[in-house]
C-alpha cells in the first residue's frame, strides 16, 4: 500500500506524523509522492484557527475530489475538536481522535497496538531530528482550544526518551528538538522527575550532539532547569522560542496568559544574563479583539525596546468555541495593518541581532546545499550560508563575516 501523509500545524504534530510513517514503513507499506497516487492519504490535522480549519477541509475536498479510490484517516486537534467538518469533506474518512491517533497502523492494518510515545528512529528528509516528550495542555487561553483537544498531560518516561535519543545520535543526527504541547510541564511519566532531570539525563549521552528546545513558556524556566541548560554548554542551543502573544497587559489579562509584561522583560533579561548573545524570539498576535490603539502602540514600544531576536507574527483569526470568538472583532482592515507593523518590526530586530552576530564564532548544523554554497544553522537560530557545500548534518565552528536578511555569510572558523 502507498500511502500519503499530510501534516498541518505544530512541531508536536509534525512528530507524530513521522512516527505514523515509521510505523506504517515497518508493516512494509511505501509514502507516496502526492495524494492522486496514494491508496491511502493519512492528514494530521490542527485547529488552533478558524483558518487552520479552513486549509485542514480545503485539503480533504480536493484529495476526495482528485483520488476517490484512496481512503483517507483523519486524525489531529479538528478530528477530535469537529469530527462533522471531516465528514462533511470527506465522507468516506475514517476519523481517529488524538488519543487514539498512535494505533491508527495497528487498526487500519489489523496488528498489534505499538503506543510508544510516538518514538521515532530517523526523520524523513530532515537534517535534525525531533522527539516529542510530552503532550497536553491545562492552560485556559481564550483564543485557543489546545486544552480541550489535547486534555491529558502526559510525558515520555526519562529512560524511554533517552533511548530514543541515543538512537538518533548513533544514527547521526548531531541536533535534536525537543517538542511538546507545553514542554515545560514536562513530568517523567514513571518517576514524576521534571525537564530540568530529564535535560541532565540526555546531556549525559555520549557522542557529539546538541539539544534544543521547540518551544517553551516563559515561567516554566526554573531555577533548577537554567541551572542544568546552562551547565551543559555546546551540548545545548543557545536559542529560546518564548510564547509571548501580547505586548501589553490588558491584552495578556484578555487573553488568560499567565504573566504580565515585566515577568516576560525578567525572564529574558535573565536568559541573557546566562547565555550572551542568546537568541530569544517570541509568537505575537495581531488584532486580538480586545487590543485598542493604545495598547498596540504600547506593544509595539515594548517589543521594540525588548530587543527579542525575532517575531513570529500571527492574524488573529477566531477559533469557533473559544472565548475570544464571541467577541466583537476588529476590522479586518486594523487586523491586516497591525500584522504588517509587526513584520516590519520582525525585520527589524532580525536585522539588529544579525548585525549583533558580526565576527563572532558561532557552532552551527549544516541543513543542506544550494547553488553551490551550504546552508546551516546556529545554535542560536541564526540562519547561515557558507561559501561551498557541505555534506548535511555536520556541526560546525563558523564565524560570521556579513550580516544579512535572509541568512548571514559566514565562514569555517
Amino acid at each position: 500500500m502507498k500511502i500519503y501523509f499530510k501534516t498541518v500545524g505544530c512541531r508536536v504534530n509534525q512528530v507524530e506524523t513521522e512516527s505514523l510513517r515509521e510505523k506504517f514503513a515497518a508493516l512494509g507499506h511505501s509514502a507516496a509522492a502526492s495524494p492522486e497516487e496514494a491508496d491511502l492519504v493519512v492528514v494530521n490535522t490542527c485547529s488552533v484557527t478558524a483558518k487552520a480549519d479552513r486549509d485542514c477541509v480545503a485539503f480533504l475536498r480536493k484529495t476526495a475530489a482528485a483520488n476517490p479510490r484512496a481512503s483517507i484517516a483523519v486524525t489531529g486537534c479538528l478530528a477530535t475538536l469537529e469530527p462533522q467538518k471531516i465528514l462533511a469533506a470527506a465522507p468516506g474518512a475514517a476519523v481517529f481522535a488524538n488519543k487514539d491517533k498512535e494505533n491508527i497502523p495497528a487498526q487500519l492494518c489489523g496488528t498489534p497496538a505499538d503506543a510508544d510515545f510516538f518514538s521515532v528512529g530517523k526523520f524523513h528528509g530532515k537534517a535534525r531530528a525531533f522527539v516529542k516528550v510530552q503532550d497536553g495542555c491545562n492552560l485556559k487561553c481564550a483564543y485557543c482550544l489546545v486544552n480541550i483537544a489535547r486534555p491529558e498531560l502526559k510525558s515520555k518516561p526519562l529512560a524511554a526518551a533517552a533511548a530514543e535519543i541515543e538512537k538518533l545520535i548513533a544514527a547521526g543526527f548531531a541536533e535534536i528538538v525537543l517538542c511538546g504541547t507545553r514542554l515545560g510541564i514536562y513530568r517523567c511519566g514513571e518517576t514524576g522527575a521534571p525537564l530540568a532531570q530529564l535535560m541532565e539525563r540526555l546531556f549525559s549521552l555520549p557522542g557529539e550532539f546538541r539539544l534544543r528546545f521547540s518551544s517553551i513558556e516563559s515561567g516554566e524556566l526554573t531555577p533548577e532547569l537554567l541551572k542544568v541548560l546552562r551547565a551543559a554548554g555546546p551540548k545545548f542551543c543557545d536559542y529560546f522560542h518564548l510564547p509571548l502573544q501580547a505586548g501589553a497587559d490588558p491584552v495578556l489579562r484578555a487573553m488568560g496568559r499567565p504573566y504580565d509584561t515585566a515577568a516576560y522583560r525578567a525572564k529574558v533579561e535573565e536568559l541573557r544574563s546566562l547565555f550572551p548573545g542568546v537568541g530569544v524570539y517570541a509568537d505575537i498576535i495581531a488584532g486580538y479583539p480586545t487590543e485598542t490603539e493604545a495598547d498596540f502602540a504600547a506593544a509595539l514600544a515594548y517589543v521594540r525596546a525588548l530587543g527579542l531576536s525575532g517575531l513570529h507574527v500571527f492574524s488573529f483569526s477566531a477559533r469557533p468555541g473559544t472565548r475570544a470568538a464571541a467577541l466583537k472583532p476588529l476590522p479586518p482592515g486594523v487586523v491586516a495593518a497591525r500584522s504588517s507593523a509587526l513584520r516590519s518590526l520582525d525585520g527589524e530586530l532580525r536585522a539588529a541581532y544579525a548585525a549583533s552576530m558580526l565576527g563572532r564564532e558561532l557552532l552551527a548544523l549544516t541543513l543542506k546545499n544550494k547553488d553551490g554554497r551550504a546552508l546551516a544553522l546556529a545554535s542560536n537560530f541564526l540562519n547561515l550560508e557558507l561559501p561551498a557545500p557541505v555534506p548535511p548534518g555536520r556541526l560546525l565552528r563558523c564565524r560570521v563575516t556579513a550580516a544579512r536578511s535572509g541568512a548571514c555569510l559566514a565562514e569555517a572558523a
